[in-house]
């Protein structure tokens, strides 16, 4: 008799340990959707105050038929970067306006990745 509840304790932590550990795998935490755009001038430096504008105008949601209007703008700093954080990953045009100067590209955003491109300004 005194077996038989060794091995039924031993079954159960066995049973307990795996629980655990499943529990503790699947709650991996998810890492934030970013877009890092570089700005850069003709001879690869970096352009700093670069007005960056992502924005996505295709999008339509299929329930309700409303098209999106998400519309981000930001500074490039001194290294010639903006960083961007969504929630979803997304198509997204890209402007770059400087002075006179405008540059245009897009950006395919993937869900709980940092993606980067460089617009030549």
């Amino acid at each position: 008799m005194n077996n038989k509840g060794r091995t039924g304790r031993f079954t159960s932590w066995i049973i307990l340990s795996f629980f655990i550990t499943v529990f503790i795998i699947s709650c991996k935490k998810d890492e934030p959707t970013k877009a890092i755009i570089s700005v850069i001038n003709q001879s690869s430096a970096p352009v700093s105050d670069a007005y960056i504008t992502l924005w996505q105008d295709t999008a339509v949601n299929p329930v309700n038929g409303v098209q999106s209007s998400l519309r981000v703008t930001k500074k490039s700093d001194a290294a010639g970067k903006g960083e961007f954080e969504f929630k979803l990953e997304a198509f997204l045009n890209i402007e770059v306006i400087k002075g006179p100067d405008t540059a245009r590209s897009f950006i395919r955003l993937k869900e709980n990745e940092t993606v980067t491109q460089t617009v030549n300004l």
